[in-house]
């Protein structure tokens, strides 16, 4: 199961899914349930938080908290897979950032993202959660 970088980004942030994301990321946090994020997207979630007014130190508590984690695992995406993820941007009409978590999802041998992205859903082998179907 994949993570993407909006479950993070709805606790850093205060949104309104925050909640359900903290009680999911709390049982990944512990390792009740297993799951995987790209580096890529773990940078993205530091760059948004930045934009968003975070300073360095906010950001290397966020960062620092990935290390507790004991049921995530940042899966690294090399090169050959940032070029097999811009292929998949034409496959799937899909921007850089949702082709790249595709593209992991097939490194990964997985199929489920956990995500508030709808543009998941367009793709038939994969299945996509929200957090409130986890955090239970």
């Amino acid at each position: 199961m994949l993570l993407d970088s909006n479950v993070f980004l709805e606790v850093e942030l205060a949104e309104k899914h925050a909640d359900a994301c903290k009680s999911l990321l709390g049982k990944v946090r512990d390792g009740i349930i297993k799951s995987a994020i790209t580096d890529f997207h773990v940078d993205s979630v530091v760059v948004v938080m930045e934009n968003y007014g975070k300073d360095w130190s906010e950001l290397a508590l966020f960062l620092a908290s990935l290390l507790r984690y004991r049921g995530l695992m940042i899966h690294p995406m090399g090169l050959g897979g940032r070029i097999r993820a811009a292929s998949l941007m034409k496959d799937y009409g899909l921007d850089f950032d949702d082709a790249l978590a595709v593209q992991a999802l097939r490194e990964l041998s997985a199929d489920t993202i956990v995500s508030y992205d709808d543009d998941f859903d367009s793709i038939d082998w994969i299945k996509r959660r929200v957090p409130e179907e986890l955090a239970i």
